[in-house]
Order: structure tokens, then C-alpha cells, then sequence
């Protein structure tokens, strides 16, 4: 007789193993404890996942669509303008509402950077092209001056994203208030350094913080595993 199948079986798995990343730290963590996390067998994680790698990626997508839709929902409810401090502030405070994407940018164990390094497709170096495209449209939207290049603000904000994340390696783990102090004081320091007297559309700006979630969505998507 056919064993009965585990309601959401793909489900748990991902739950088991964020639970673990944030109780033992990924290097630590087995397929063996993700099945025992789960109350599955092992050999039932291999009809979801084809390995480990797999496993990270597919939480990581989850912890990711997360955020995304945390943001929208900020953005939708937003009065007036949504300009680029305001998206770093819902972005922060997203992140740290999200215990284990907190736990990877506060450096409590790395994994991130691995998981990056370890991918050999073009998913980041879209999202830094629909970066681009966001300033942009803050820019004609007259939020930004159009008279940066709009790539120099993208890198700009990627090298400010990146020591973020590579800082407590070097100068040690740090709170999540000082995170988000850290980052709403940069977010506001562009925000007034870009800063023009052009008349704003704030609808406009909406609609390029928006259309920026829906690639990410879109792309998401695409990664999603087949279940």
C-alpha cells in the first residue's frame, strides 16, 4: 500500500532548514537534520531537492519573496512621495523583521556570500541593471538629479550595499538598531546629496519602485524549483 504524502512536504523542509541555518549555522547542517526537522525521511527531501545547494537556494528565494513583499505592501500604503530614503528604510526594516536574512547581513554566519559565489548565473547582475532602471525613473520622476549618471548612483549604492554586508568580518558583529541607523543615515545623506528643485511626481516615482519588486517577482519565479 502507498505511504500517504506529507501535506506541504516542501513546505516544511524549507521551514526545518531555515530553523537550523539559524540555530546551528549552514556549514553545520545535513540533509539528515532537514528530514528530522521536518518529521520526514531523508530519501522524501530528494523528491523535493536534488541536494544541499538546493535546499539553501530555495530558502534564500522564500526569505527573498518575503521581503519583496513586504516592501511592496510599504510602498502601496505609502502617502506622497516614495523616494529613495523611504525605500531603504521599508527595506531595512523588512530585512530585520526576517530573522534569518537579518542573521546572514549582521554576519551571525556566512552564508550569503558563499551561496553568491557559488551561483553561475546572471540573477544579481539583472537586478543591478533593474537598479538602474529604478533610479531612472526616480530621476525623470525628479526625485534624483538627472545630472548624475544614473549607473553612478547604482554603484554607489552597491559598494555601500556590499561593505554593509562584508563589515562584520572586519569591525565585528553589529546590532540590528545599529543596522538600521547605519543605513537610514546613508539612505538620507543620498537622498539630500541628489536632491533637486524640480518639480516631484510621486506617482511616478511609485510606479518605478514597483515596477523594480515585479522583475524581482518575475525572476523569483523563474528560479522557483518545480514543486
Amino acid at each position: 500500500m502507498p505511504r500517504p504524502l506529507v501535506a506541504d512536504r516542501r513546505g516544511r523542509i524549507l521551514t526545518a532548514a531555515r530553523d537550523l541555518i539559524l540555530t546551528k549555522g549552514w556549514a553545520e547542517v545535513t540533509v539528515a537534520d532537514i528530514a528530522a526537522g521536518a518529521g520526514i525521511g531523508k530519501g522524501a527531501v530528494y523528491l523535493e531537492f536534488p541536494d544541499k545547494p538546493a535546499i539553501l537556494a530555495a530558502v534564500l528565494n522564500r526569505s527573498m519573496r518575503q521581503l519583496s513583499a513586504e516592501v511592496h505592501g510599504r510602498v502601496l500604503a505609502a502617502p506622497g512621495l516614495v523616494d529613495l530614503p523611504a525605500v531603504y528604510r521599508f527595506a531595512v526594516e523588512a530585512l530585520l523583521g526576517d530573522p534569518l536574512m537579518r542573521a546572514l547581513y549582521l554576519g551571525d554566519q556566512a552564508v550569503l556570500g558563499t551561496h553568491v559565489r557559488d551561483v553561475t548565473d546572471d540573477r544579481y547582475l539583472q537586478r543591478l541593471g533593474w537598479l538602474t532602471d529604478y533610479v531612472t525613473g526616480l530621476q525623470r520622476a525628479g526625485v534624483l538629479d538627472p545630472a548624475t549618471p544614473a549607473d553612478t548612483i547604482v554603484r554607489v549604492l552597491s559598494v555601500f550595499t556590499l561593505g554593509l554586508a562584508h563589515a562584520p568580518g572586519a569591525l565585528g558583529a553589529t546590532s540590528a538598531q545599529d543596522l538600521a541607523e547605519t543605513v537610514e543615515l546613508f539612505a538620507g545623506l543620498v537622498g539630500r546629496g541628489l536632491a533637486t528643485d524640480l518639480p516631484t511626481d510621486p506617482e511616478a516615482a511609485r510606479a518605478a519602485q514597483l515596477a523594480l519588486l515585479e522583475r524581482l517577482d518575475a525572476q523569483l519565479d523563474l528560479l522557483k524549483e518545480p514543486t
